[in-house]
C-alpha cells in the first residue's frame, strides 16, 4: 500500500514539440523530444506544457458532497475494478463524515485523493444548512455506532444513502432504492471516467511519457 500524499505531488503535463499530430504526456518535460530527438530546452515547442486536469480531489476543499476512495490504498497506485470502495459525505466546510467499524468518524485527514460524486447537483442555501444539520444528527444517532456496523449489511454505503434520503428533495430517489442500484447509477460512472486518467498516470509512471495521437 502506498502513501496517497506522495502520489498527489506528481501531475501529468501535456505538450507538443515538433508535430501537431502528436501530444506528449509526462510528469517532467524530457530533455530530448522522443519524436524528433532534438533538445526540448533549446528548440521551440508547438504547444507549451500544460496540466491535464485530474479527477481526484481533496475532500477538505469540497462542499456538501459525496466522496469515495479505495478502502485500502490510493486510486492512482492501488485501485482496480475489484477494489472495495469507501464512501463518505463532506459537509459545507469540507469536513468528512464517514461510517465504518469505528462508528461515525468526523474530520478524517486521509481523504486527500478521492473522487467527488456529484449526486446532489446544484444546491441552495437551505440545502447547505440541511446538509450540516443532517450530518450532525446522524453522527449522534445510535443507528450509526460502532456496535451497529456490519461490513455487509450496515456499512458506509448505508450511511451515505440514508443521508441522501434525508435530503431527498435534491436527489433522484430512484437510485436510493438499493445499494446495487446506487452503485450502478451513481458510483460506476464516476470510477469508470476516472479509470482513464488512472491508466494514463500509471503508463507515464512506468514508461516516463506517453506519445498520444491527436484526434
Amino acid at each position: 500500500m502506498h502513501d496517497c500524499s506522495d502520489t498527489m505531488e506528481t501531475e501529468i503535463r501535456c505538450f507538443q514539440h515538433c508535430s501537431r499530430d502528436w501530444n506528449i504526456l509526462c510528469f517532467t518535460i524530457p530533455d530530448v523530444c522522443p519524436l524528433c530527438g532534438h533538445d526540448t530546452m533549446t528548440t521551440e515547442m508547438r504547444i507549451p506544457p500544460y496540466l491535464i486536469q485530474s479527477p481526484l480531489t481533496d475532500a477538505n476543499t469540497t462542499q456538501c458532497c459525496v466522496v469515495i476512495k479505495p478502502t485500502i490504498g490510493c486510486f492512482l497506485t492501488d485501485y482496480t475494478n475489484q477494489s472495495n470502495l469507501h464512501i463518505a459525505v463532506a459537509n459545507t466546510a469540507g469536513v468528512v463524515y464517514e461510517f465504518d467499524e469505528r462508528g461515525v468518524t468526523v474530520g478524517g485527514s486521509d481523504w486527500t485523493q478521492c473522487l467527488r460524486v456529484n449526486v446532489l447537483g446544484i444546491l441552495s442555501e437551505t440545502v447547505y444548512k440541511k446538509c450540516d444539520e443532517t450530518l450532525a444528527i446522524m453522527a449522534q444517532n445510535e443507528t450509526w455506532t460502532k456496535e451497529k456496523y456490519n461490513e455487509f449489511s450496515h456499512n458506509c454505503y448505508d450511511f451515505v444513502m440514508q443521508f441522501l434520503r434525508n435530503i431527498s428533495n435534491v436527489v433522484k430517489t430512484g437510485c436510493l432504492d438499493s445499494r446495487s442500484l446506487f452503485c450502478e447509477q451513481v458510483i460506476v460512472p464516476v470510477t469508470s471516467k476516472a479509470g482513464k486518467y488512472i491508466s494514463m498516470y500509471r503508463t507515464v509512471a512506468t514508461d516516463g511519457y506517453i506519445i498520444q495521437r491527436v484526434t
